[in-house]
């Protein structure tokens, strides 16, 4: 006797955690600079401006330049500011090692928060 098997719809995944967490940062830090509650120090500046130097290619931000950002500000950015600018930096690693079509809003508002930075010098 064979018994006829029907497959499941594929399970619905909410959205990952570490996507929420880089939305939520960059988007808070791109807020509060906008605001004039957070001002980025000197390193933080060109930091992004390394970066926003990086992505003029093609406009993207990548896990590597990030990591190569965050290896060139050392452990001195960590301290400026709270480290605020480098955590959001960090947070935004997973999600770039993983882009999913979900995340791109992080990915396009993380590139506004960096050019924000850049043009602060």
């Amino acid at each position: 006797m064979s018994v006829a098997v029907t497959p499941s719809p594929a399970p619905h995944f909410p959205e990952p955690v570490a996507i929420g967490h880089a939305r939520r940062q960059v988007r808070s830090l791109l807020a509060e600079l906008r605001s004039g509650a957070w001002t980025p120090t000197v390193l933080e500046c060109r930091i992004a401006e390394i970066l926003t130097t990086n992505i003029a290619a093609d406009g993207m931000l990548s896990a590597d330049r990030v990591r190569a950002a965050l290896w060139e500000g050392s452990i001195a950015m960590t301290y400026e500011n709270g480290g605020c600018f480098a955590r959001a930096l960090a947070d935004l690693v997973p999600v770039l090692d993983h882009t999913e079509p979900t995340s791109l809003d992080v990915v396009d508002t993380a590139g506004e928060l960096v050019r924000a930075v850049a043009e602060q010098n």
